[in-house]
């Protein structure tokens, strides 16, 4: 989890929220596993390496906070586990 989230004290490091996790995802968007995410909730064998591979352009890119950022969200969906499409998904 980001410093900045922790400073602000809106997400503790073991609970991201659904929200959280969309606000995270939100300049992410790929168009494949991780808009999937971002969209309905969906979590498959796919949403892994695709976070993973994001991160590391990020993290290519000099872009540290952004790869910390993915990271999180690797660690929810993790926590998550595999799940179909989550019913009232953007309204959690």
């Amino acid at each position: 989890m980001s410093d900045y989230k922790r400073l602000q004290g809106s997400v503790s490091e073991d609970q991201l929220t659904d929200h959280d996790v969309r606000a995270l995802l939100r300049a992410h968007q790929d168009g494949g596993p991780i808009s999937h995410l971002f969209e309905t909730g969906e979590i498959n064998d796919d949403t892994f390496p695709a976070l993973s591979q994001a991160a590391e352009r990020l993290t290519e890119q000099g872009d540290h906070e952004g790869a910390e950022t993915l990271c999180d969200a690797i660690s929810y969906a993790a926590a998550a586990g595999d799940r179909p499409p989550v019913a009232g998904w953007p309204t959690r």
